[in-house]
């Protein structure tokens, strides 16, 4: 009589456990697919971060790295650790990673888009862009980003160090 009781209070527990609410049908929030609105004209940002800036203020912006041949290798090392997935080892928007997104990554190579931009331009898309935030924002160190820029300016013009 008790392992009767015992397999129907088994049952029951088991029955009971399947009826609650199932994860893939309740409503959930995806952080990460909300774009967060530009700042208003004429703001400063009290931070001094260059990706807290609007795009009319991005254009103003000059990379403060001179391109020396130092400064380009480490925008080199930099985009392997950072870009190379997705951009490619030449830049050319053919990594591994890269070729599931929708959009594919940007060919750095040709793309007119990345050679008309200004550097402060090409910095913050390079942290906000479509597929880049909120990840690379949180990820590129600070002193990574400007070298960065330098080199896949370099991508561009064709005179990276290959």
């Amino acid at each position: 009589m008790r392992s009767v009781k015992l397999l129907l209070a088994l049952c029951a527990a088991l029955l009971c456990s399947s009826c609650g609410p199932r994860m893939n049908i309740q409503p959930s929030i995806h952080p990460y697919k909300t774009t967060m609105p530009d700042m208003p004209d004429n703001t400063v940002p009290t931070a001094g971060r260059l990706d807290s800036l609007t795009a009319q203020q991005a254009k103003l912006y000059r990379n403060p790295l001179p391109a020396t041949r130092e400064n380009i290798s480490n925008g080199k090392i930099y985009y392997g650790y950072y870009c190379l997935m997705c951009h490619g080892e030449k830049g050319d928007g053919n990594g591994p990673v890269g070729q599931g997104y929708v959009p594919k990554p940007t060919n750095l190579t040709l793309s007119p888009i990345v050679y008309a931009t200004s550097d402060g331009q090409l910095y913050r898309a390079m942290l906000t862009g479509p597929g880049h935030d909120p990840v690379m924002i949180q990820t590129v160190l600070p002193e990574h980003r400007w070298p960065l820029v330098l080199y896949v300016r370099s991508l561009y013009s064709g005179e990276g160090l290959r």
